[in-house]
């Protein structure tokens, strides 16, 4: 079962928005990071906010191995990736209508990079504003940066915020 590439969680638009927000939401102490950042210093009222949670496709081609047929298995933790995806996006969605602000939010599903850049531009967003994992230059360069990625590639303005240090 593949499942569709975006899937709105949640739907309650603003009618004329100044500003539409993109916050990347997962579920790091980095994301909730950013999210409040946002939420405390950058969206106002008269903005359509809109979350994006990307999860990750399961590799088909890993589904038989030399242990069996594992196919079965992938689409379990592709569904358990699933719901966890949609009850995180609510659980922020929450939030977001509890200030009265016009909120959407929107499970993607593939690479992270790509899928943001994609509906980022799709919604001629404002800004996008997500959280760093704080990789390493050596973690960087082999696993790649979604937020290094994004930057380079989306059309708006970008906005990625760090865990300060104590």
């Amino acid at each position: 079962m593949l499942a569709e590439s975006h899937e709105e969680i949640i739907n309650e638009p603003h009618s004329s928005p100044k500003r539409i927000v993109c916050i990347a939401v997962d579920a790091s102490a980095h994301s909730k990071n950013a999210f409040n950042y946002a939420l405390e210093n950058i969206v106002r009222t008269d903005d359509q906010i809109i979350l994006l949670n990307v999860r990750p496709v399961a590799n088909p081609i890993a589904g038989v191995t030399q242990f069996g047929d594992l196919t079965e298995e992938l689409e379990q933790m592709d569904e358990a990736a699933h719901i966890r995806s949609h009850s995180l996006l609510k659980e922020y969605g929450a939030i977001v209508l509890s200030q009265s602000t016009a909120c959407r939010a929107i499970a993607l599903h593939g690479d992270a990079r790509e899928e943001l850049v994609k509906k980022v531009d799709e919604l001629n967003a404002d800004l996008l504003i997500m959280g760093s994992r704080g990789l390493g230059n050596f973690k960087r360069a082999v696993l790649g940066s979604v937020s290094d990625y994004v930057i380079h590639h989306v059309k708006c303005a970008v906005l990625v915020t760090k865990i300060k240090s104590l």
